[in-house]
């Protein structure tokens, strides 16, 4: 009884798939042309805009910077908003990149115990909101 639902999803999965990939081939020109557009559209604005962020980040995490700088703001972020110091960097990030980065940044420190789910969540709860305005 359990499995009708999920042969039911898999068997309307397969059909669309079926189907978006018949309208490519019929059309298959504006395919084209949509995936170069898409294509410009990441390389002149997401790309630029995001990969000095991430190499920054990297840098700086590997070098130690953040931890030594977390041990500063601990004092600050702990009492505020109840996440270790090293949540500052993430702050400061999600200020300068946006969504993407605090993201990514939050998904690393979990990874490497620097915070527990419940830091990480509250991290992403208030980093998250800050997005940098593109002109």
């Amino acid at each position: 009884m359990d499995r009708e639902p999920k042969r039911i999803a898999t068997a309307v999965t397969g059909f669309t798939m079926l189907l978006l990939t018949i309208a490519l081939i019929v059309f298959s020109e504006q395919g084209y042309h949509a995936t170069m557009d898409a294509l410009k559209l990441f390389f002149s604005v997401v790309f630029p805009s995001l990969l000095p962020f991430f190499i920054l980040s990297d840098v700086l995490l590997s070098t130690g910077m953040v931890h030594y700088l977390g041990v500063y703001l601990e004092p600050l972020m702990r009492p505020l908003f109840n996440v270790p110091g090293v949540g500052s960097f993430v702050f400061s990030m999600g200020l300068a990149a946006g969504y993407p980065m605090d993201a990514v940044l939050t998904a690393k420190f979990r990874r490497q115990g620097l915070c527990t789910k419940i830091e990480g969540e509250r991290l992403l709860a208030f980093s998250n909101s800050a997005e940098p305005q593109l002109n």
